[in-house]
């Protein structure tokens, strides 16, 4: 088996892990999965409480990763979308955080990126209504995404191998 299906197979594996401690907890910590050679993933909190700390947070887990020689970071959190159907997405005029604000479709969103192998994510739609959690069907990113999160890490189109 290819190191890319490894990382997707583990990849998959956290985001069923995620969908479980949701349902059970209510809720779901924001996490980076630094994937190396050499032993155990280490496991790094995403502060996503504002842009200048989820930087920060997401600049210490790149250079963490770019200095232990890492294969890929996994992100497993919370997001919420917003459908634009016909309407352009103005990346230039979006504020951190905006869609948390209203009340946007929430997902589990798993990303997965690596200097040698082409960016993926996955997001799994939920719901929660009288303290149960009702998971949609995931949903794979299309061709011709690009992964924002890690900027200096990895960059390219999202594929799912």
């Amino acid at each position: 088996m290819s190191q890319s299906l490894d990382i997707t197979k583990y990849a998959l594996e956290l985001l069923e892990l995620s969908k479980k401690f949701l349902a059970e907890d209510g809720t779901l910590d924001p996490t980076a999965f630094i994937i190396s050679n050499w032993g155990e993933p280490l496991l790094r909190p995403i502060d996503l409480e504002g842009e200048e700390r989820k930087t920060d947070s997401l600049q210490k887990i790149i250079h963490e990763a770019q200095e232990t020689g890492a294969l890929a970071i996994i992100t497993i959190f919370v997001a919420r979308s917003q459908p634009f159907g016909h309407e352009q997405f103005e990346e230039e005029t979006y504020l951190w955080g905006e869609f948390q604000e209203g009340d946007a479709p929430r997902s589990i969103l798993m990303t997965v990126s690596g200097p040698a192998i082409s960016s993926w994510a996955v997001s799994v739609p939920f719901r929660e209504e009288n303290g149960h959690v009702s998971f949609s069907s995931k949903e794979e990113m299309a061709d011709g995404v690009v992964l924002n999160l890690l900027p200096g890490w990895a960059s390219g189109k999202i594929s799912p191998s």
